[in-house]
C-alpha cells in the first residue's frame, strides 16, 4: 500500500460518483486565470452548490479507505461535540453531519470529516479534523465568495493533501500556551498570540520534537494507517 495507490483509487471512486449523476459539476477552471476579480465578486457566490464537489470527494476517500481495510467509518454524535473535537464544533458551528474514520493500525489517529453549508446547500463546506479528541486542520473552501474562487483543482488537491497527511502519518499538530502549529513534511501553518509573534521562528523545532516524541506540549500525531 502507498499513497499513490490510494490517490488513484480515490480518483476512480470520485469519477464513478459523477457518472451516476452527470448533471453535477465535477470540475471547473480558475475563473480568474487571466484577470483580477471584480470588486463585486467579493460579496457574492453565484453558484454555492458547486462546492458540494468537496462532499463527494470526501465520500470517495471514505469508501477507498474503508474498502482497503485501513479504517472503519463510524457516525459522530453531533449532540456531544466535545466528545469528538478538543475545542467543540469547528468554528463553533454544529455540522449538519459528520463521520469518523477509525484506523485499524495501532498508534494511528482517526480522521474526522464534517459538513455544513452556506448560501443554500447544507453540505458545501467540508472540515477535515484529526485525532481523538480531534483538532481541525482546514475548512474547504476557506472562503466561498466568487472572488476567492480559483477553480476546483486547488480545492480537491487541498482535501487530498490533508487526508493523506493523516493517513500516511506525516501530519503533526502542536499546541503550546502561546502557539498552535501543524503541518506535514511539505510545510506548516502556525498562529501565535499577539505578544509572541517571535515564537513562529520556533515552529520547525516544535514540530520536530513532536514527531520524535519528546515534546512537552499537547501533540496530535500518529502512525501511518498500514
Amino acid at each position: 500500500m502507498d499513497q499513490d495507490t490510494l490517490r488513484a483509487a480515490a480518483d476512480a471512486a470520485f469519477e464513478a460518483a459523477f457518472e451516476q449523476d452527470p448533471t453535477s459539476i465535477a470540475a471547473w477552471p480558475d475563473p480568474h486565470a487571466d484577470h483580477e476579480p471584480d470588486p463585486q465578486e467579493y460579496s457574492r457566490c453565484l453558484d454555492p452548490a458547486k462546492y458540494r464537489v468537496l462532499a463527494i470527494r470526501a465520500g470517495a476517500w471514505t469508501r477507498v479507505l474503508a474498502d482497503a481495510g485501513l479504517a472503519t467509518p463510524e457516525p459522530v454524535d453531533l449532540t456531544r461535540p466535545d466528545d469528538t473535537w478538543r475545542d467543540g464544533s469547528p468554528s463553533g458551528i454544529t455540522p449538519i453531519r459528520a463521520h469518523r474514520l477509525r484506523p485499524h493500525q495501532r498508534g494511528a489517529i482517526p480522521l474526522v470529516l464534517s459538513f455544513r453549508g452556506f448560501d443554500g446547500p447544507d453540505d458545501n463546506l467540508l472540515t477535515i479534523s484529526a485525532g481523538e479528541p480531534a483538532v481541525p486542520l482546514a475548512t474547504v473552501p476557506a472562503c466561498g465568495c466568487d472572488a476567492c474562487d480559483d477553480g476546483s483543482e486547488h480545492l480537491l488537491a487541498e482535501v487530498d493533501e490533508h487526508v493523506l497527511g493523516v493517513v500516511t502519518g506525516d501530519f503533526v499538530h502542536v499546541s503550546t500556551p502561546r502557539l498552535t502549529a501543524f503541518g506535514t513534511s511539505r510545510g506548516w501553518q502556525a498562529s501565535a498570540t499577539d505578544d509572541d509573534g517571535d515564537g513562529l521562528g520556533q515552529v520547525d523545532q516544535l514540530l520536530q520534537d513532536a514527531r520524535a516524541g519528546r515534546s512537552p506540549h499537547r501533540v496530535v500525531h500518529g502512525a501511518r494507517w498500514w
